[in-house]
């Protein structure tokens, strides 16, 4: 067997995933060079703000149907339960968000007057939820090529090609989200003519309750996880009533969710290939992919954090352009402190929600929520200044990588 035909999966994961991270530097560079400063804190508020609210959307769909289809290849009713709960789901945030659209208007960006904000970014936000079933379904399949394609299509080319065509940000969150939905419909139906998938209201109803005693559990796990990557921004916007530092902030952990994206193949090819070594009992394989993967974490997180610390003048001008805003830096550094922690948590929770069907990862991330609300409520009682919220974000997010690791060694030390 060839080196190519042996590691096929983690290589065409890594080189699309590689090349959407590029593009996601391409697309923050665009928008700084062509948007007032004002709108691009807009784009990157609009950004930090759907990637908190889908984990509430997907309710651990994002888990489930990549973890049961691997298990189950030959059932293909997972895909259509999945859609219909995404769509039951989906209807009721369209319903909250657009009657409550002033209440998260403030919320979101500060402000009341961002309610025409509201329904473009929820659009947008289902497009996302729509695309993560699909791409799960096709990665339980070990569809590396298809799986792949609708991410490239999806998640890197359609985000850029509206971008090129206006800045207005309201109407680049609508064209993207009708786009996304379209694409996501013509994919869909692609997918269920070649697999010839019959819609039993049986088997969906037996799928959907199987996916949601899963997935239900890890909803409060996601929802800390995106709270930890999102409080901050939201603390520091409701402190300084600044749209351009929030927007600082809000990029700055964006720059940490590409590191995330950088290790995130690895999440994708792990889970189900942790669920076919579970099958097989090759537990020797699961420890060797453990010690492997987070010694290469660590180290690549080091070498890239130094890299961004000396050089980071010419990657910000590379990513953002000459005319960037220097605070973003000042917050950046220290944002990126947690990285360390992000990425172990990052490689890890595919272990542990392959080989538990309890939510160990939501315990985890529970807890460093908790560690950060209780030190930003000492801070507020001290009248802390605003940067310092971001050192509180980067100690509970190393304590989340810290207890993920934990977890996980013991789990598979455990294992026979």
């Amino acid at each position: 067997m060839s080196f190519f035909s042996k590691y096929k999966n983690y290589i065409i994961t890594f080189g699309t995933e590689i090349f959407i991270l590029f593009l996601s530097f391409v697309i923050f560079r665009v928008a700084n060079e062509r948007m007032t400063d004002i709108a691009f804190s807009e784009y990157a508020l609009s950004r930090r703000n759907i990637s908190f609210l889908q984990p509430l959307l997907m309710i651990g769909l994002g888990v489930a149907v990549p973890r049961y289809v691997s298990i189950h290849p030959k059932r293909d009713s997972f895909l259509p339960a999945s859609l219909i709960l995404m769509t039951i789901v989906s209807l009721l945030f369209l319903l909250v968000l657009t009657l409550g659209s002033g209440l998260f208007s403030n919320l979101f960006f500060g402000d009341g007057t961002y309610q025409n904000y509201i329904l473009p970014l929820c659009i947008l936000l289902i497009g996302y939820g729509y695309h993560a079933i699909l791409y799960g379904y096709l990665r339980g399949k070990k569809e590396v090529y298809f799986s792949n394609l609708i991410q490239l299509v999806n998640i890197g080319f359609l985000p850029i090609s509206v971008l090129l065509y206006t800045q207005n940000v309201q109407q680049l969150l609508l064209l993207n989200g009708v786009f996304l939905l379209i694409s996501c419909l013509i994919f869909g139906l692609y997918v269920f003519i070649k697999w010839q998938i019959q819609l039993d209201f049986q088997s969906c109803w037996e799928d959907a309750k199987l996916m949601l005693n899963f997935g239900l559990p890890r909803i409060l796990g996601d929802f800390a996880l995106l709270a930890i990557l999102t409080f901050p921004t939201y603390i520091v916007l409701s402190l300084q009533k600044n749209v351009l530092t929030g927007g600082d902030v809000a990029y700055s952990i964006t720059l940490l969710n590409l590191v995330g994206a950088a290790f995130g193949p690895l999440s994708l090819v792990l889970l189900p290939e942790i669920g076919g070594f579970l099958a097989e009992k090759r537990i020797d394989l699961i420890k060797k992919r453990f010690y492997v993967f987070v010694l290469s974490g660590i180290i690549l997180t080091l070498i890239g954090y130094l890299t961004f610390y000396f050089f980071h003048e010419f990657i910000l001008n590379l990513l953002l352009g000459k005319d960037h805003r220097n605070e973003i830096f000042e917050i950046a550094q220290i944002v990126l402190l947690g990285s360390f922690g992000y990425v172990l948590y990052i490689i890890l929770r595919s272990f542990l929600d392959a080989i538990h069907v309890k939510a160990k990862n939501a315990t985890n991330l529970l807890i460093a929520l908790t560690v950060y609300i209780a030190m930003a409520g000492y801070g507020y009682s001290m009248h802390v200044k605003s940067i310092t919220y971001i050192y509180y974000f980067v100690i509970s997010l190393n304590t989340l990588g810290l207890l993920t690791f934990i977890k996980t060694y013991n789990t598979i030390k455990n294992l026979k």
